[in-house]
């Protein structure tokens, strides 16, 4: 059992803006395996591996961003090796939950659409690093974005989604509750 435990262990990478970003020991492993099998062009599989961890990073940020603009604490990240987690204080409403849970993916897509975009129009360049992190950062990024707003228990879409149910439940209470009249102090 213990060894199980000690399998399951985060290691502290960086502290920014008093949040804790933990990786897990797989990311390493996996990362060192993929350099050492392209021994032949390793900085392409470096970029690619930055870009990829990039992407996951700005996704748990957004979630992260977006929880702090509607007043949650927000606490640490954690990097699987093909997820992350974004931990913050436990949202109040059912707007506030869909509202963070889109966080991650509006943070993914202002970075990944105009990267794409530019990609499109201009084409790539005649760097197989740069074209790499291209790829990652902006049409593989969208691909990962639009799967993660699947209706699953475990994705994003299964609280982003509440955002317009939510939306028009508030607006109905706010147009149903009554003013109720204040006399300010003299």
């Amino acid at each position: 059992m213990a060894a199980f435990l000690r399998l399951r262990r985060l290691i502290r990478v960086a502290r920014v803006r008093q949040v804790d970003v933990y990786v897990h020991w797989s990311v390493f492993l996996i990362s060192a395996v993929m350099v050492l099998g392209t021994l032949r062009n390793p900085s392409v599989t470096l970029i690619g591996l930055a870009s990829y961890w990039g992407v996951l990073i700005i996704h748990e940020t957004g979630h992260l961003i977006m929880a702090r603009l509607r007043g949650y604490d927000a606490l640490s990240i954690e990097l699987y090796a093909i997820s992350g987690t974004a931990y913050y204080e436990r949202p109040e409403s059912r707007f506030d939950r869909a509202a963070i849970a889109w966080g991650g993916v509006v943070a993914q897509a202002t970075i990944a659409v105009p990267i794409a975009l530019c990609t499109a129009v201009l084409g790539y360049s005649r760097f197989e690093a740069l074209n790499v992190a291209l790829v990652v950062l902006g049409g593989f990024s969208i691909l990962i974005a639009a799967l993660n707003l699947l209706p699953f228990r475990t994705l994003d879409g299964s609280a982003a989604w509440d955002l317009v149910p939510a939306f028009i439940e508030r607006r109905r209470v706010r147009r149903t509750r009554r003013p109720v009249p204040y006399r300010s102090p003299r």
